[in-house]
């Protein structure tokens, strides 16, 4: 049987919420269709400065900030701004930080303002799990617990098995709480073989009991339960610790690993650290200039077509016209 435990190095940091941005994700985030803006926050003042790339991407929607913003620059006024930013506060989990500090596991709790049944005002909390990696924000990403027959804690980055853990749920930054994930998946790679392991949510209370699935003669051991942010995930029915329906291939996902092996990320970037600018200023600085582009106006699909009408002709044409005579009538002014 092959053991399977937590490493412990994964989880120990993960007890604080953090007063100060991690330096991994401090400074100006900027994808295809918004720019975040994490600072130093402090208690009082942990709120999220979101911008929108609307238009596709010619405008820029200052759609959430902090409302000391309006003193370093003024809302602009037009259709595609609400009149008051969304006020979203958050806070930041460090879940996993590798030893050389080039890549980390974070969640961040943003809190919403959102209307109850009642029409009263009430926050509301959502966890976005994100990875950072190499200056890239990722949403879909894996953390490493290794397995004893395969792999120490401390062992080759190039060595990848053992069990790769979803660690990740959520659909990204948003101005209104995220979609969360139903279902997830984890991987269990041995050597040259992959096996795909289905989690789904689950009203089930966490804890570390195992989950065993089988292989010929083989028999290896997982977690039952995964905690991402707030939810719990589960990958057997019921009381039962047996897998079914394991799904093997050659390797794992398109996947991009830290230098240690312990994060591996998947998919494409979801934001990008924008370099040398970290504040508040050059954060409004950036809205400003991609908002005084100016796009070109488009040709027309087809050629303006020559009008000369024959008046003389028309007005022939039309005299016997009863359609037509109370216009005329007008036209001569009776």
């Amino acid at each position: 049987m092959r053991k399977f435990f937590f490493h412990a190095a994964f989880f120990s940091v993960a007890s604080l919420l953090q007063a100060q941005t991690p330096s991994l994700l401090n400074g100006i985030w900027q994808g295809t269709d918004r720019i975040v803006l994490f600072s130093n926050q402090t208690e009082d003042d942990g709120k999220i400065a979101l911008v929108l790339r609307v238009f596709y991407g010619w405008y820029s929607n200052r759609a959430a900030e902090p409302e000391r913003f309006l003193e370093i620059a003024e809302r602009p006024k037009n259709d595609a701004e609400a009149q008051k930013a969304e006020d979203i506060s958050f806070s930041i989990k460090t879940i996993f930080e590798n030893s050389s500090k080039t890549a980390g596991i974070y969640e961040i709790s943003c809190f919403y303002n959102v209307a109850s049944a009642s029409g009263k005002i009430k926050s509301e909390k959502s966890v976005v799990p994100v990875a950072v990696l190499d200056g890239k924000i990722y949403l879909d990403f894996l953390v490493k617990t290794p397995v004893s027959d395969f792999v120490s804690a401390d062992a080759n980055a190039e060595n990848h098995d053992g069990f790769w853990r979803a660690a990740s749920n959520a659909d990204g930054l948003t101005i209104s709480p995220p979609r969360i994930k139903d279902e997830v998946r984890s991987y269990f790679v041995a050597g040259n073989e992959v096996y795909r392991l289905r989690y789904w949510k689950s009203d089930i209370e966490y804890s570390d009991a195992i989950a065993t699935f089988s292989v010929d003669s083989r028999v290896f051991e997982v977690a039952k339960f995964l905690k991402i942010g707030d939810e719990v995930y589960q990958c057997t029915t019921g009381r039962s610790s047996k897998i079914r329906n394991i799904e093997k291939s050659s390797a794992l996902p398109s996947s991009i690993f830290d230098s240690e092996g312990t994060i591996c990320v998947l998919g494409e970037p979801y934001l990008a650290l924008v370099p040398d600018q970290t504040d508040e200023k050059a954060f409004l600085e950036n809205v400003a200039q991609n908002n005084k582009r100016k796009h070109e106006v488009p040709k027309p699909v087809f050629a303006p077509f020559p009008l000369d009408f024959d008046w003389k002709s028309i007005d022939e044409l039309e005299k016997n016209n009863p359609a037509t005579w109370s216009r005329r009538n007008v036209d001569l002014g009776k």
